[in-house]
Order: structure tokens, then C-alpha cells, then sequence
């Protein structure tokens, strides 16, 4: 264990350091100073904050909580400063802070969002808007509200809210939001299980067509070995009770595959997912087999009289 000396009333690690605090209180000045100023203090803001999160063990939002409380901004605030900083390019920021033409938060919060195609046609129309104002002399400031109206968005107000679950539902229709939140659940059989086990999923799975359909997917591929053996000998002639006992054994087999591992095996595992797998595993073996071994049949045992 290592040994950490605490200086007696030394207070404890704020997550940024003193240089970061001094920068970052001179941008925050600018910040709420003329609106010509405020991308660049904005940026540089998330420009610090993004060293702050990079470096941390925490969250976005975490991580930011004590240098946001220092400059009197919420962490919400100062991590959106981070993630549009983040999504802008340089090549971008640079061209927004040296035009004449004011460019507000608005117009860069709405063309930097994480979709890289949807923001490269975001960033190209602001562009062309912000080159169009510069070559006539005006407007002094781009209309937010114009803006995003050529974008087909609603004018909105103030920041972007987060989407509605409607909102998010009503994206599924797009193929490539279909398949990436597909992947997602996917990533993992937990995430999967945590779907279907939802008790409006167990609802519509209770219909026939529904389930119908996911037993037909959830069925074998054709084995071509079968499809040969079955014109060899003929299906009509095979004995149903020996492929039976065929299938079993061929079951059992690959059951005893995880008995390989022995005892040894699991010393350094320290997965808690593991170890339940295991309990769940033994009871499962135990409960089948007393279930199943209630079906042995009882033999006649013949006892010869004196």
C-alpha cells in the first residue's frame, strides 16, 4: 500500500491546476464580455476543460464540477463547452473567430453535432452563409433563427433541449440510426436480456405471428451431413428414437467441453459475472437432471421364492 502524506489543512485535489484556474478565469471574463469575443472564450474554455476531463478519472460532467464552481458556471455548461469544442475543427474555430461577421454560440452548437455527415453539411452552409455576409458587409451578426431554419430545424430557443424519447423513437426509421442502435444492443448479452425481459417486449412477444417468427429464427440452419444421410438411407427408414439418442450424446458432448477447465483455471479470475455464470450453471445442471431422471424408467427386479 502506498503511504500519501496529507499536509495538515492543505486542501484537497481540485481536479485542475493554478495555471488552469488562472486561464480559465481570464476566458470566463471574456466570456460574458462583447459577443465578439465569446467563441473564442468558448472555445478556449472547452479547450481547458477537455485537458481537465482527459486527465480524470470522473465523468465530463463530474470532472468539471470544482473548476465550474470556482467560475461561477454550472459543469453542465462547461462540459458542452468541451463536446462542441471537441467536434469543431481548428481549421473551423479558426475561421469563426477571425471573420468580421459575428457568428453566435447558436449557430455553432447547432452545425457541431456528433453525426459526422449531418455536422460536414452543417459546417458547410454556416461557412457559406458567414462567406455571403463578409462579401456584402452584412449582417454584422448571423441570425441563429435563419439559419437553422435552412436547415429545416425549428427556430428554438436558448440551448439545445435534449431529444424527447419520441423524438428518439421517431429517428428508427432511419437505416443507419437502426443498425447503430442494434450494435449497441448487441454489444453485450446483458444489454440483449435486459430487452427482452422489458415487460412490453414479453407483451408483444406473446403474439402468435411475433413469435412465430422468432422460432423460425432461432432454428438451426439445415445440416447438409443430415440432408446426405437422409438420401443415403432414406429419412422415411431412419430410426427417430436413434437420431435421438445421436443428438443427445452429440449435446452432451459439447457440454462437457466447459468441464476442461478445472479448478485451476479460475485462480486469478475476479469477474463477478463469472462466478455467478458458474452458480447459475451448477443449479441449472441440478435442477435439469432431477427433472429429467424422474423419467428413468423402473426396471423389474425378479426375486427366485425359497
Amino acid at each position: 500500500m502506498e503511504n500519501v502524506w496529507i499536509q495538515p489543512g492543505a486542501r484537497p485535489d481540485p481536479g485542475y491546476t493554478e495555471e488552469q484556474l488562472k486561464r480559465a478565469r481570464a476566458l470566463a471574463e471574456q466570456d460574458i464580455q462583447a459577443s465578439r469575443k465569446q467563441l473564442a472564450a468558448r472555445f478556449g474554455l472547452g479547450s481547458i476543460c477537455a485537458e481537465i476531463v482527459e486527465k480524470s478519472d470522473l465523468s465530463g460532467i463530474s470532472a468539471l464540477e470544482s473548476l465550474a464552481k470556482q467560475l461561477g458556471y454550472s459543469a453542465n455548461t462547461l462540459d458542452k463547452y468541451r463536446r462542441v469544442t471537441r467536434a469543431a475543427a481548428d481549421s473551423f474555430r479558426e475561421r469563426l473567430i477571425a471573420s468580421p461577421v459575428v457568428v453566435p454560440w447558436k449557430c455553432v452548437t447547432t452545425a457541431c453535432v456528433t453525426d459526422p455527415a449531418e455536422r460536414a453539411h452543417r459546417v458547410g452552409l454556416l461557412l457559406g452563409r458567414l462567406g455571403s455576409a463578409e462579401r456584402a458587409g452584412w449582417p454584422a451578426v448571423l441570425d441563429a433563427a435563419e439559419y437553422r431554419h435552412a436547415l429545416g430545424l425549428a427556430d428554438g430557443s436558448g440551448d439545445d433541449p435534449e431529444p424527447t424519447p419520441s423524438a428518439i423513437v421517431a429517428q428508427l426509421d432511419r437505416e443507419d440510426v437502426r443498425e447503430a442502435v442494434l450494435a449497441e444492443l448487441t454489444k453485450t448479452p446483458t444489454a440483449a436480456l435486459a430487452v427482452l425481459q422489458a415487460p412490453a417486449v414479453r407483451e408483444v412477444l406473446q403474439d402468435q405471428d411475433v413469435a412465430r417468427y422468432v422460432r423460425e429464427q432461432m432454428r438451426p440452419a439445415p445440416d447438409p451431413d443430415e440432408d446426405l444421410l437422409n438420401k443415403l438411407i432414406g429419412a422415411d427408414t431412419r430410426d427417430p428414437r436413434a437420431d435421438w439418442t445421436i443428438r443427445y450424446f452429440d449435446l452432451a458432448h459439447k457440454c462437457r467441453e466447459i468441464l476442461l477447465l478445472g479448478p485451476e483455471d479460475f485462480v486469478d479470475v475476479d469477474d463477478p459475472d463469472v462466478w455467478e455464470s458458474v452458480e447459475s450453471f451448477r443449479e441449472s445442471v441440478t435442477s435439469w437432471a432431477d427433472r429429467v431422471l424422474q423419467k428413468r424408467p423402473h426396471k423389474i427386479r425378479l426375486v427366485s421364492g425359497e
